[in-house]
């Protein structure tokens, strides 16, 4: 028997229709109830759809890799090594194939730093103060090449305005012991500065150190200057500035690291990053993050405090090739 399709497609959507007024009567009893059996399975299919960012997807070529968000995140902010690492995945993307990056949960240092060593996420990598125990650690590889190329070594202070005509005259690392410092949990620059016995305080985010810092339980919170005249705007300081006046320094290499099981994704890495140095793509990349911070920091007319890092005894010097001394702009 031939059918006539036309005819009942109209049948069917009259149907439909006719279905749709019966049960979507907004004053039907049991109106929620159909309503949310439609509803919830998109709903919950939407859900279930969402990439586990634990996981690398199975069978494919594309690359996962897994970077750290700023704690302090505006849509303009984008972490130095975020775009560093896309530089490198980019220029390698002919040789090794597509890669797509993905942002770690807001976490502190010390549980990202967790989170690596049990290799938790695909390809997480971290830029990480550089320190002779995480080199020394079986599961942990590195690149040793300075993302930053010292610029965050450089420190200037948020601090409240009482302090600084007493800090203004400060010279030498003595004098800074009648003063309290705050950092982050898990920071290199804690174990610097107790090392040069100074005073610190810890605490596990960038704003509650802020918070720390106006309320006066810390006196001194040193930021490379990049990071200090971003966080400078941003309404997290609480108003909080710098004095004209001081300046540290203590070597403090900043380098990607990897979980060694990793270690594919940072040998790409590496070439990536060999490629836009040589290039030149890197240090545009650079300048572009690092010079006007640097500048606008006037480190030649400061009181530059030099400390000792403790922690970069075994580090190879090689390093030093790639660094940039704003006293000099070389």
């Amino acid at each position: 028997m031939k059918m006539d399709y036309g005819v009942i497609t109209d049948q069917l959507t009259q149907t439909g229709s006719q279905c749709y007024h019966y049960f979507f009567r907004p004053n039907k009893p049991g109106f929620l109830f159909y309503l949310l059996l439609i509803v919830a399975p998109i709903v919950f299919a939407d859900e279930r759809a969402q990439p586990d960012p634990t996981k690398q997807p199975p069978d494919s070529q594309l690359l996962i890799v897994t970077h750290k968000l700023p704690e302090i995140a505006s849509p303009e902010q984008e972490l130095h090594e975020v775009d560093v690492l896309r530089l490198a995945l980019e220029k390698t993307r002919a040789e090794y194939g597509p890669y797509e990056l993905r942002g770690l949960p807001p976490m502190n240092r010390a549980r990202a730093l967790a989170a690596m060593h049990n290799n938790i996420y695909p390809n997480l990598v971290l830029q990480i103060s550089y320190e002779d125990d995480l080199a020394n650690q079986e599961k942990l590889a590195y690149i040793p090449f300075p993302l930053d190329r010292g610029a965050l070594s450089y420190r200037i202070c948020f601090m409240r305005d009482a302090l600084k005509a007493r800090v203004s005259t400060i010279t030498r690392t003595e004098q800074l012991k009648h003063f309290t410092f705050g950092t982050g949990i898990g920071w290199a620059d804690t174990k610097v500065l107790r090392h040069n016995h100074l005073q610190v305080v810890e605490a596990n985010s960038v704003i509650n150190l802020f918070r720390m810092t106006k309320a006066g339980r810390v006196d001194l919170f040193c930021r490379g200057p990049s990071e200090y005249f971003y966080e400078q705007a941003h309404e997290s300081s609480l108003g909080l500035t710098s004095d004209t006046q001081l300046a540290l320094y203590y070597p403090l290499p900043k380098f990607f690291f990897a979980h060694k099981d990793n270690q594919q994704m940072l040998d790409r890495i590496k070439h990536g990053l060999e490629i836009a140095y040589k290039d030149g793509s890197f240090n545009k990349l650079w300048r572009k993050r690092h010079i006007q911070g640097l500048r606008a920091a006037d480190l030649p007319k400061r009181n530059l405090v030099k400390m000792e890092n403790p922690l970069i005894k075994h580090l190879s010097r090689d390093y030093e090739t790639y660094l940039y001394d704003p006293l000099t702009e070389q």
